[in-house]
């Protein structure tokens, strides 16, 4: 219990009698009758103002939540007590949710219900737990506060951008790509996965003639080809140092998780398979390619609690486990970043090895500041030195960068906020040249 300020001015009022009473005798008596009165008055309240178990609560909230994105909480609280006023209560939400900071204002009800609604927003992806539900009540004469903490907590996954995520999924549905800004790609070709057997036509080309097919018929007879579909997407995610700095208040790595769970969600809607590798200092987990639209969140459910560490990547170890696990011919997607040719060396061996094989994209996340910093005017000379320095790490990632081009790699250089749709469109672009 918390005394309010109503209390401590009767308490005030109950001591003047003893004080009053060196000048004039007899008001002691006074005091003593205020005081008995003062303590009737608390017992009174006391019985009469509600236990914290009479108020009960239940929160409802989503289990899925997307990074960023402010999620409801509905709590509705219980009152099986008699008093009623103006209360406050407050939401137990971890320390990287905000927007829960101050507490939400509302009239209790006696013996009644009311909805009290919370929208923090997720800041980090994992998971989390969310309650109970802290209520501060004012007493019947409003002598004290009470507090009672009611409300099973509630668990929550936060995912990577999972609402933009759905919004660009419905304009693959549409074919509205490029309202989003995605470029519209028209395939060409005849592919080289066999569709059906077909009457020979006059504009046909006769080295479609099947001469078997033809010799059982009696009359000649095409074979039809069809864009291949089904193809295999690995993702690998680098979750070394390299993706550990942040922009705009997130880490590099949410770009790249986005960018991944992004290209997953089209890539289902062309009937590809999709897995994806996480790797730091050692291979952390895999996830198989998968066929269909079930595939996406089998993904988004292996990559949302992935985070960051800050150590050297074993690009050795991811690439065996590569082999291991993708032995097709298939579209490798590498998120990492490349600073200068000495970090990257190691990295630059393995795609270029890869590239033999497989069709290597390395999407290099990069940052807007550094560009930002080498475009600037300097002003000072700390200024004409940090200009130099951006220039100069700039002039040797695009080295890099044209190293591994060189080498058959196929590369990205994005801003974070870029990456998703860069992406998108770099997959586009391949299944629109069947470059897969």
């Amino acid at each position: 219990m918390v005394p309010t300020r109503r209390l401590l001015v009767l308490v005030i009022v109950a001591a003047l009698p003893f004080a009053a009473a060196a000048i004039i005798p007899g008001l002691q008596n006074l005091g003593w009758a205020a005081d008995l009165v003062l303590v009737a008055l608390l017992v009174a309240d006391l019985s009469l103002t509600p236990r914290p178990r009479a108020l009960t609560a239940e929160i409802r909230v989503d289990r899925i939540a997307s990074l960023g994105a402010p999620e409801t909480v509905r709590v509705e609280l219980r009152n099986e007590g008699g008093a009623h006023g103006p209360s406050r209560a407050r939401l137990a939400v971890p320390e990287t949710w905000i927007g829960a900071e101050h507490p939400v204002r509302f009239d209790l009800p006696a013996r009644g219900t009311v909805d009290i609604l919370f929208a923090p927003s997720p800041k980090k992806r994992g998971r989390y737990t969310l309650g109970p539900v802290h209520v501060r009540y004012p007493s019947l004469f409003g002598l004290f506060l009470r507090n009672a903490v009611c409300g099973a907590p509630q668990e929550v996954k936060v995912y990577p951008a999972v609402g933009s995520i759905k919004q660009y999924q419905l304009l693959v549905r549409r074919l509205r790509l490029r309202e989003m800004g995605f470029r519209p790609h028209r395939l060409r070709g005849q592919g080289m996965e066999f569709a059906r057997l077909r009457d020979f036509q006059p504009d046909d080309d006769p080295r479609l003639i099947d001469w078997k097919a033809t010799a059982r018929r009696g009359r000649l007879i095409s074979r039809e080809f069809q864009v291949e579909r089904c193809q295999n997407i690995m993702l690998l995610i680098d979750a070394g140092r390299m993706l550990t700095e942040e922009v705009d208040g997130l880490t590099k790595i949410e770009y790249a998780l986005h960018g991944a769970l992004l290209l997953a969600r089209v890539a289902a809607e062309y009937d590809d398979r999709v897995g994806a590798m996480v790797f730091s200092d050692q291979v952390e987990r895999t996830c198989l390619p998968k066929k269909g639209r079930a595939a996406v969140p089998a993904l988004a459910e292996s990559l949302f609690d992935v985070e960051p560490r800050l150590c050297e990547s074993d690009y050795d170890a991811a690439f065996q486990r590569l082999q291991t696990v993708s032995r097709k011919r298939a579209l490798v997607v590498l998120f990492t970043n490349v600073v200068d040719q000495e970090s990257s060396a190691l990295v630059t061996a393995y795609l270029a090895g890869a590239a033999r094989r497989h069709v290597v994209l390395l999407v290099a996340v990069g940052d807007r500041e550094t560009r930002a910093i080498a475009d600037s005017m300097p002003v000072h000379e700390e200024d004409a030195y940090l200009k130099a320095a951006a220039c100069r790490l700039l002039a040797s990632r695009a080295e890099t960068l044209k190293a591994l081009r060189r080498r058959g790699v196929q590369v990205i250089d994005a801003t974070s906020g870029q990456v998703p749709m860069a992406l998108v469109n770099h997959y586009l672009d391949l299944k629109a040249r069947q470059a897969i």
